[in-house]
């Protein structure tokens, strides 16, 4: 098992938020932020529709859960970094930094998420921003990927823009069984521009 407890000390630092990993407590915190919705029920921007169980009763153990059994699976092959991202003291939301075969193609994705309350006041792209420097600025990713829903990811779809993202294709996703564009969007370190200092620890 790879001991990852040094990743505890990571910090992102943005103009307003805090990016790191969570105690137990601060995740349950969060997932209360994601029960009180992230997204209108008719939409869904993810592709494995998680947020339909948030009126589980098991939801809150079940989203701990995998965050702690995600950070257990990590290995330098495979590796998965959901940092909570903090506003004020508060999660607010959460964003991943993501590898497979990191050592090979040097390439990442990048997976997020805003609390409804917090949306529309740029903290999307501040946490983009932060985990995007950390993998060209620190760990020297050549790409960052990720990507868009076609009917309910208009936010996630306009951060990459305003970062540079270019599109590279399509593919067909179905989170709720009926088929949805997913487009495919890759960044690369030669036209990474830092829009803004961030903090690294």
């Amino acid at each position: 098992m790879t001991d990852v407890s040094a990743l505890y000390g990571l910090r992102l630092g943005t103009p307003r938020l805090e990016l790191r990993l969570g105690s137990r407590a601060e995740l349950e915190a969060l997932a209360e932020v994601a029960k009180a919705g992230i997204h209108p029920p008719h939409e869904m921007p993810f592709a494995v529709p998680w947020t339909d169980a948030s009126g589980d009763p098991d939801f809150v153990t079940d989203f701990v859960a995998h965050h702690e059994e995600t950070l257990a699976a990590w290995t330098p092959e495979e590796w998965r970094l959901n940092l909570l991202a903090f506003h004020d003291g508060r999660p607010v939301g959460s964003q991943a930094l993501r590898a497979t075969g990191f050592s090979v193609d040097h390439t990442v994705d990048t997976g997020s998420w805003l609390g409804i309350a917090s949306q529309g006041r740029g903290l999307g792209t501040e946490m983009r921003v932060a985990v995007l420097e950390l993998a060209f600025g620190c760990l020297g990713a050549r790409a960052a990927r990720s990507g868009w829903l076609e009917g309910g990811a208009a936010q996630s779809a306009g951060v990459s823009a305003r970062l540079g993202y270019r599109e590279i294709g399509t593919h067909v996703e179905r989170p709720r069984g009926e088929p949805v564009a997913h487009h495919d969007l890759v960044l690369d370190a030669a036209e990474w521009a830092r829009p803004f200092a961030v903090e690294i620890v």
